[in-house]
């Protein structure tokens, strides 16, 4: 049963009337609240509406009214938290495996009901505890492959891990540059789906998608190969993820991955024949 809360709704210089619907501004569901009593009226986000709100108190008149959601405003809300986001009720190990076999098998349904709100917290930590293990991993083999010799320096300049200080100085870090990876990697991306409309989310959905898609990560346990796997199935799982969290098409999103491909490709050209020009 919905319990009586209030929703005051705080009078704005701007009033944005949607003709009685919900709406998309900027990546935001818009929902329209209009008092029966003195007409007054706002736009207010969706998710800045508090879970199980019946009451809504306009400011204007003062007086009370309910609060009913519409049917497209009930879809929107049709996701739940992932099994990571459970773990007090599944257990560490078992929100930890299912978030891993729903993220690297089934995407599609993993990101489909994954929420596109509720906070930065819980993805990161996902994400900083399996992308740093896994970046460990990749460096240990890399370690491994620089003490054997398999990888020799080049131009007279060390290229590998062989020494133990720096492959420790890398594993300290680690924590941290997954970190910043994290929300500089989500914020590219988010920048590249709004040059192309396809974020119809905040960058929370976006940072929720490439948090949880480092779960492919874990084929970095599998020596000297498993990066490179572990890089394309993670692209894979971010276009797939990306497109059912923010609800677009998958064209949209491959063409947003692709602008950084087609810019470097550019610049490679352009500098190829100023070099071959002044030949």
């Amino acid at each position: 049963m919905l319990s009586e809360q209030n929703l005051v709704i705080k009078p704005a210089k701007y009033v944005t009337v949607f003709a009685n619907r919900s709406t998309r501004v900027w990546g935001l569901v818009m929902v329209e609240i209009t008092c029966p009593h003195c007409n007054y009226s706002k736009s207010v986000a969706l998710e800045d509406i508090p879970e199980g709100i019946k009451w809504v108190r306009c400011p204007q008149c003062g007086n009370r009214f309910k609060y009913q959601k519409r049917e497209e405003d009930i879809e929107t809300e049709k996701r739940h938290a992932t099994p990571w986001e459970r773990r007090s009720q599944l257990g560490l190990w078992t929100s930890i495996k299912r978030t891993l076999g729903s993220v690297m098998f089934s995407p599609k349904g993993a990101f489909s009901s994954m929420p596109v709100r509720g906070g930065l917290r819980e993805p990161l930590a996902f994400g900083l505890l399996v992308g740093s293990i896994s970046i460990m991993f990749a460096l240990f083999w890399n370690f491994l492959m620089a003490s054997s010799g398999f990888v020799k320096p080049w131009g007279g300049f060390p290229i590998s891990l062989s020494s133990p200080l720096l492959f420790l100085s890398f594993i300290f870090f680690a924590p941290l540059l997954m970190t910043i990876s994290l929300f500089v990697l989500s914020l590219i991306i988010h920048l590249l789906l709004l040059l192309v409309g396809a974020a119809t989310n905040r960058f929370e959905a976006t940072f929720r998608v490439v948090a949880y898609s480092q779960a492919t990560r874990v084929w970095s346990l599998i020596p000297f190969i498993g990066s490179p796997i572990g890089w394309v199935w993670r692209s894979i799982v971010q276009i797939i993820g990306l497109k059912e969290a923010h609800e677009t098409s998958y064209g949209r999103i491959v063409v947003a991955f692709l602008i950084p491909l087609v810019m470097l490709i550019v610049v490679i050209a352009v500098g190829a024949f100023f070099f071959i020009s002044r030949l």
